[in-house]
Formats: structure tokens, C-alpha cells, sequence
């Protein structure tokens, strides 16, 4: 009789569940009949605890269970404690994400190394080379990750590997694996910034960005540009002579006044970090404090008002940091000299004079 029904004797009140159950089970079938149903369920037995013997040597479930089918992994659960039930469903996991992927044989992903030798035996050269890259892929799997976990060392497993294992991997461990390619293949160091205080320095930090990305904003923006081409329907003697004068344009006015503005907020805000740093936050005189100006305020806009608003530290630093309107710095830019930019300076000036 089964476990079931020994369980029922018991609950039942029976002295010896076992002995009432075996007395119940000859009567009822027979005594050859139940020898024959009592040596199955002993070679059962003794083949679970042979199977479970080389499931979970020395009483410890093995580290690499991608030799067992799933059948076995299945039989194996019962007798298993959490935390090894779950090692088999990490297992499983992997067997079903390999099944997902393109070429996959599923037929041969849940067979056990013995099930898939006896097949060579009979298999034809393409059913061969399946069982070859299905013996492989356990083979990475059990390198990749031993006792169902990402190796602790991956410095030794291969790149094409490293990102196939990718698709096994937990969030946390395709971190550890994205940080071991980063480690092999550290970015190249972005160059030394020159510094977007002054135009010049602004316009050689824009120039080593478009050469260390291999090509300019500038020349690939207008793929952004959904309008329709305005040259569309032109003959080709039309298009050429739009060429020319666009040429024209652009050598009349290389820097639009969109561009020339986001450069100069640039400019500012690299002056009020640099101030901000150097003078450890002391920008602001305490009158203007007290008001809750906005200290990068001070950087644009008229002389006069930056002046009485700034600290003295600020005056100071200023006498080596031009402070710079946005005026001026078009002049910089364009190369032309304005009448509001020489207002510009003679109100800079005047404020410095009176340090």
C-alpha cells in the first residue's frame, strides 16, 4: 500500500500503520500480487535514492545541474530544501530562455549527458552537430555560471562568452558582466577641457568633442529638420545658384544669433562656476543677499547693476575674469565691432575704476 494510505491508518488511530497497511494489502490483493506491487515499490525506492545519490553527492545538490533532464531536476524537487529547489529553478529558467532563442533544439535542451550520448550513436551529421552546440552551450553554462551563480572571476572567460551569458544573466550580474567589458575596454579619456570661459577656449572644446565623435553638430543637425526641401522642383541650373548664394550666406555670417546665444550661456555659466568655486560662494554684496538675488544673475546684464549687487571678492575677480556682456562677446565672435559693445566696456570700465 502507498504513503497515502499508511498516512490515512495513522490519522485513523492505527498502532503500526505500516504492518495494518501490508496485513490490508495481502487480503485485498492476494499474496503473489502483493510481493510483486512490494519489490516494485523497493526498486523504486532504491533507484530514487541511487538518482538522489548522484543529484546531491555527500547530501549537497551538485554545482552543475545542466547534465540532469528535466524529468530528473523534477523528481529531484521533493527532497530538496529551499534554497536547492530554487538552484533548480534558476536551472530551468535558463533551459526555457535557451529554448527562446533562434536555432534552439528544445527536444535536446531538456535531455540529460547520458540521453543525448545515446543519441550520437544513432543520430544523422545535422542531428550531430545539434547535440555538439547543445553540449556546448552546457558546457558555457556550467564555466559562465558555476553552482547556478555568475563567476566571481571573469577575467578568464572569452568576450563572445561574456555576451552570450548576457541572455542567462540576472539584472545584477549583467552589470558585473557590462563592468568587465568596460574594464577591457576602458572609453578613451575625453580631452582636456580648455575651458569655456573665453570664446577661444569655448570653440577648442567644441572642436575636440566633434573630433573625438568623428563628425560636427553642425553637419549632420539638418537630418533633424522635417520641412520639406526648398529647393524641391528646381531645375538643376536653380539648384546651383541656390548653392551659391547659401554659400555666400554662410561665409557672410558664420555663427547664427541662436548659436552665438547658447554659446554665450555657456560662457556664463562656466564665469559663475569658476566664481562660485574660487570665491567659495561668497558672490553676492549682503544687501543683495538679503534681497535673494540670484547670484548668476550677475553675470549678465548691465555693468552698473552687476556692480552694486556683486561682493567685494567678486569686483576682484573680475579684474582677472573679464566679465563679459552679451554684446561684447558677439563682437568676439563675429570679429565686428559695435557701437553698444564699446558702451559695454566703458560702463565695465568706469565700475573698475572705482575699486
Amino acid at each position: 500500500m502507498g504513503r497515502a494510505f499508511v498516512a490515512k491508518l495513522a490519522r485513523q488511530g492505527a498502532r503500526d500503520p505500516q504492518a495494518l497497511a501490508a496485513w490490508i494489502g495481502r487480503r485485498k490483493l492476494g499474496k503473489a500480487a502483493f510481493q510483486r506491487i512490494a519489490k516494485q515499490g523497493r526498486d523504486d525506492a532504491e533507484e530514487q535514492r541511487e538518482f538522489m545519490g548522484r543529484i546531491r553527492p555527500g547530501g549537497r545538490l551538485s554545482r552543475d545541474l545542466t547534465g540532469f533532464s528535466d524529468t530528473e531536476l523534477g523528481r529531484a524537487l521533493s527532497e530538496l530544501n529551499p534554497e536547492e529547489a530554487q538552484r533548480v529553478a534558476g536551472e530551468m529558467d535558463r533551459r526555457d530562455t535557451a529554448a527562446r532563442l533562434p536555432g534552439a533544439r528544445p527536444d535536446l535542451i531538456g535531455l540529460s549527458d547520458a540521453e543525448l550520448g545515446r543519441r550520437v550513436g544513432t543520430a544523422t551529421r545535422p542531428e550531430l552537430a545539434a547535440i555538439a552546440d547543445e553540449a556546448d552551450r552546457r558546457q558555457k553554462v556550467g564555466e559562465v555560471f558555476p553552482g547556478g551563480s555568475l563567476a566571481e572571476d571573469l577575467s578568464g572567460v572569452d568576450e563572445n562568452t561574456l555576451g552570450w551569458s548576457l541572455a542567462y544573466a540576472r539584472p545584477d550580474e549583467a552589470e558585473r558582466i557590462a563592468a568587465e567589458m568596460d574594464r577591457r575596454h576602458p572609453p578613451a579619456p575625453l580631452p582636456q577641457a580648455s575651458g569655456a570661459g573665453t570664446m577661444d577656449g569655448q570653440l577648442a572644446d567644441r572642436a575636440a568633442i566633434d573630433e573625438l565623435l568623428g563628425s560636427s553638430p553642425d553637419g549632420w543637425a539638418h537630418l533633424a529638420d522635417d520641412r520639406p526641401d526648398p529647393r524641391e522642383g528646381m531645375s538643376s541650373t536653380e539648384r546651383w545658384l541656390a548653392d551659391r548664394e547659401q554659400e555666400q550666406e554662410s561665409a557672410r555670417s558664420a555663427y547664427s544669433r541662436a548659436r552665438v546665444q547658447e554659446m554665450y550661456r555657456e560662457h556664463v555659466y562656466a564665469q559663475y562656476m569658476a566664481a562660485e568655486d574660487e570665491l567659495r560662494g561668497v558672490l553676492l554684496s549682503r544687501d543683495a543677499d538679503r534681497q535673494g538675488i540670484d547670484p548668476m544673475s550677475l553675470f549678465t546684464g548691465p555693468s552698473h547693476v552687476a556692480y552694486a549687487r556683486a561682493s567685494e571678492e567678486l569686483k576682484r575677480w573680475w579684474q582677472a575674469n573679464p566679465r563679459t556682456t552679451l554684446t561684447e562677446y558677439q563682437e568676439q565672435v563675429t570679429g565686428q565691432r559695435t557701437a553698444a559693445g564699446d558702451t559695454a566696456r566703458k560702463s565695465r570700465g568706469d565700475q573698475q575704476n572705482r575699486l
